[in-house]
């Protein structure tokens, strides 16, 4: 009954601040989180996350082999940058996972580890350039950081792909506990060794939920690929996403048995909105695997 009061806080802090519903369905929640990832205040965020969460514990058997999500918006998109862009021939695709691992033990590694020994299958050579303080956001003494990534990957019968992606990464506490969200999409279309294929956006969203004992994640990415100047086929499209997704956290697992996970610090708050909103919001989260010869 002593905590009562502080439940008025929430309310009164918010003021006239309107918050946009959260849908309730994995598609459209895709979009979401992805189009309020870089909002000021995280309310948005979470409650996305929360919806997220209950709808993968009635549907997390659905996600494992992979779900059709479409809900990428134009708006969205062009909010990221100067670049034009275009979603009409973007396929998207999602999977969820389950890991027994925290999100603190499975998010860090992919934002501070080196990407090559992080996932040996995939990268010829990854370069990345911290545009913010790692250290900061590692400790969570802040609460977002942002890379870009000059990737050169080998794939079969397309030979070299080389892609430059914008990255960033946030804490978001959930009343579960702190989960991590990632995204990132393309600066400019893929480099290719060909000429018959041509890549010219791809976007990922990557959230990764705590539960008791474990981790729920979700992956989604979209795509906009051509084939001979027309754009891939659906079926084809969603097939490479769902196996590069798939593999991403069989991958971190290999690498955390290896080299042990990470812990959480104790004690820590980022700065910014995430000690005072967070705590307010509780009162009242490349293109395909490559084949190696």
């Amino acid at each position: 009954m002593r905590a009562a009061p502080l439940l008025l806080l929430p309310s009164l802090a918010l003021g006239c601040r309107q918050v946009p519903p959260a849908p309730e369905e994995l598609d459209e929640l895709c979009g979401y989180l992805f189009a309020h990832f870089d909002d000021e205040h995280p309310e948005a965020l979470q409650e996305g996350l929360t919806n997220l969460d209950t709808w993968l514990l009635g549907h997390l058997e659905e996600t494992l082999e992979g779900y059709s999500v479409t809900s990428l918006s134009e708006e969205t998109i062009d909010a990221l940058d100067d670049r034009a862009r275009n979603p009409d021939d973007m396929i998207g695709a999602a999977v969820g996972t389950e890991s027994v691992h925290t999100p603190y033990a499975l998010g860090v590694p992919q934002v501070v580890d080196d990407q090559e020994e992080l996932f040996p299958d995939s990268h010829d050579h990854y370069e990345r350039t911290y545009l913010t303080d790692a250290d900061c956001f590692v400790e969570q003494r802040c609460e977002d950081a942002a890379v870009q990534n000059y990737i050169e990957d080998t794939y079969p019968i397309i030979g070299s792909v080389i892609t430059h992606n914008h990255g960033q990464y946030r804490w978001i506490e959930t009343e579960k506990g702190t989960a991590w969200i990632q995204r990132t999409w393309f600066d400019v279309p893929a480099e290719l060794e060909v000429d018959w294929i041509s890549i010219q956006d791809q976007y990922y969203l990557n959230l990764l939920l705590p539960q008791e004992g474990g981790t729920l994640t979700l992956q989604s990415m979209w795509i906009e690929a051509y084939w001979d100047g027309l754009p891939v086929s659906e079926n084809m499209a969603q097939n490479l996403l769902i196996s590069q997704m798939q593999n991403i956290y069989t991958q971190m697992d290999e690498y955390i048995a290896a080299h042990g996970a990470r812990v959480e610090p104790e004690g820590c708050a980022t700065a910014g909105d995430r000690g005072a909103w967070g705590l307010l919001a509780l009162l009242g989260l490349p293109l395909l695997r490559r084949r190696r010869g």
